[in-house]
């Protein structure tokens, strides 16, 4: 990998931009990340993707 990662989107500046993209041509409500979240790379994410970023580890069965 050329450039490293980012601890405040857990993605590499190519693959925030790839995303985004994907969830501006699905019109996503939400993106889904497999990987637990910190509350700031939730916050962050949701900024750059313009939708909802959170994890399955959010999601809870009642």
């Amino acid at each position: 990998m050329a450039l490293p990662y980012s601890s405040r989107t857990l993605l590499t500046y190519g693959k925030v931009r790839e995303t985004a993209l994907l969830v501006e041509r699905t019109n996503a409500d939400a993106a889904v990340f497999v990987t637990p979240l910190t509350q700031r790379q939730r916050r962050v994410l949701t900024g750059l993707l313009g939708c909802p970023a959170v994890s399955l580890a959010d999601a809870q069965v009642t």
